[in-house]
């Protein structure tokens, strides 16, 4: 018996992650706001993300979080929920992120996701784009 896919969007996996702000700008409906903590994008679609991150986010509290990264030269801010987290590592999370976004951010995002899947095909790398630097990337997954 297999598992329907649910999902609504066409994810793109990303070889290399994109790097990104995170902070919760609400906590059970009521307005907040934190420091950006750096996070890790691993993929993404229209409806959400999947991200990693070094903060242990509560499930059982209802946060309202946003996301800032760039494509295509310009940052993209959206806000988003957690659906799903998974202990990676003992300092690592993954999250699954559903989008809270209205039809002109929707279809903004959609444009540049289209864009970026097409680009995405030529190289793992766009310049114009916010993805990690090999840096980057060793600095956040180093286990110190």
């Amino acid at each position: 018996m297999s598992m329907a896919n649910k999902r609504e969007y066409f994810r793109i996996g990303l070889k290399i992650p994109l790097s990104a702000q995170l902070k919760i700008v609400g906590i059970n409906n009521i307005l907040v706001d934190t420091k950006y903590a750096s996070i890790c994008v691993t993929d993404i679609s229209a409806g959400g993300l999947r991200v990693h991150s070094k903060l242990d986010l509560p499930l059982n509290i209802d946060l309202l979080l946003e996301f800032i990264f760039s494509l295509f030269h310009k940052d993209v801010k959206v806000l988003g929920t957690i659906v799903r987290k998974t202990n990676i590592s003992s300092s690592m999370y993954e999250y699954g992120i559903r989008f809270s976004l209205d039809e002109n951010q929707h279809t903004l995002l959609m444009g540049h996701l289209n864009l970026l899947s097409i680009r995405l095909r030529q190289s793992n790398i766009i310049s114009s784009c916010s993805f990690c630097s090999e840096e980057e990337m060793r600095e956040f997954y180093s286990t110190s």
